[in-house]
């Protein structure tokens, strides 16, 4: 799945945990990883960079700001 703004959440689900992640979660991943992935594949991204975009994820919950480093 190509990675966009407008993607479909289930791919995201799926590499989070569709059981323990919510769609809040899903939302906000997928603004971070098309603000630095955009149009690549989600698998291309290692898991090193999923990491850190978990984290922006979660700074993103918390603040509610997209632009959270």
């Amino acid at each position: 799945m190509m990675i966009s703004r407008s993607m479909s959440l289930d791919p995201i689900l799926e590499k989070l945990g569709r059981e323990g992640a919510s769609l809040l979660e899903a939302e906000a991943m997928r603004d971070v990883l098309a603000g630095r992935f955009d149009g690549q594949l989600l698998d291309s991204v290692n898991e090193a960079d999923w990491l850190e975009a978990l984290g922006r994820m979660e700074a993103v919950k918390q603040t509610g700001n997209a632009g959270m480093k």
